[in-house]
């Protein structure tokens, strides 16, 4: 909503919400909406930052309503309050979950007390609080090249790899200007078989739960163990671009890894930056990403095969050996 030369003041943003979203100001919550308007004016709120401040200040809240036991709706502040940092204590840590939860403070049917309607919908209001401070553009809704795993942020259906020849350039001419068998071209040809593969591999995530698996796997610092059992290509594609990567630096170093732009300059450059940042708190996308490059590398792996004297019946045909003629003797 505003550009990034002008950085809205907390009572600009509590406009912003009682008017365009609806929110309920109580004053209690105000200090929170302060430091939440602080933390998005240095960069874009992410999950895990709302969550920290967000818990400081139920807790502080939750301290001044105990020493009211006479308030009215006492027991249910208390109790939706503690459900509240419950949450905030447990994994689940995206903003739909955050959405969710607000919903469930609201609670309509019990007519819920304002302090509590209040703090659930600060909890769903914190993607529009970014697209006040105008971070909209800059962490954009994650979305795959057409043709492999990378991400595409300006709305094209292809990434720089993969995008259309432009000019009428010819797939010979192609293979000329990028000598590596990975462009539009070799994308086009290889798209049957990496929707087969993909097709698999979600069949596999699926029916192994393996979402779970990689949340688990990120939450115990498991995730190079993780990808050599299940993606096993894009684990020595990482490598081999980055070397060993472990510890805290995995993920990120994965991502950047994987989503790589090398063209990309300025501008361009600090919003792909920014997503990979996003990416951190967004553990689904980060497995679709890895599922989509497993199934690639596996497709391009299995076209590469068949390719010069590699394919079945390759090579010169072998000669057969002509048989002598057959001499008829005369009776």
């Amino acid at each position: 909503m505003y550009g990034k030369h002008h950085r809205p003041q907390p009572d600009e943003v509590e406009f912003i919400l009682c008017v365009k979203h609806g929110w309920l100001r109580v004053p209690m919550w105000r200090p929170f909406v302060a430091d939440i308007s602080r933390q998005a004016s240095a960069e874009a709120l992410r999950p895990i930052i709302f969550r920290r401040i967000l818990k400081e200040h139920v807790s502080q809240v939750l301290e001044r309503v105990v020493r009211y036991p006479n308030l009215a709706d006492y027991q249910r502040l208390v109790d939706g309050l503690n459900s509240a940092l419950v949450f905030l204590n447990g994994r689940k840590l995206s903003w739909v979950t955050f959405s969710e939860m607000g919903h469930a403070l609201i609670s309509p049917a019990r007519a819920s007390p304002d302090l509590l309607v209040s703090l659930g919908q600060l909890m769903g209001a914190a993607q529009a609080i970014n697209v006040i401070f105008g971070y909209a553009q800059e962490a954009p809704a994650p979305c795959f090249c057409s043709m492999c795993w990378r991400f595409v942020l300006n709305g094209n259906k292809h990434c720089r790899v993969h995008r259309v020849p432009i000019g009428g350039v010819s797939e010979e001419q192609s293979h000329q200007l990028r000598p590596r068998s990975d462009d539009y071209w070799f994308g086009r040809k290889l798209s049957p078989q990496f929707t087969d593969h993909l097709r698999r591999l979600s069949n596999q995530a699926r029916k192994e739960k393996l979402r779970s698996w990689w949340k688990e796997a990120i939450d115990a610092g498991q995730i190079v163990p993780w990808l050599e059992r299940y993606r096993p290509l894009t684990l020595q594609l990482v490598v081999r671009r980055v070397g060993s990567f472990e510890g805290a630096a995995a993920l990120p170093t994965l991502i950047q890894a994987l989503d790589d732009h090398d063209l990309e300059v300025g501008v361009l450059r600090e919003q792909r930056s920014a997503f990979h940042r996003s990416l951190l708190d967004e553990r689904k996308a980060v497995f679709d990403l890895l599922l989509r490059a497993e199934a690639w590398l596996s497709a391009a792996a299995e076209r590469r095969a068949g390719w010069g004297g590699s394919r079945v019946g390759a090579g010169r045909p072998e000669k057969r050996l002509k048989r002598p003629a057959v001499e008829i003797e005369m009776p």
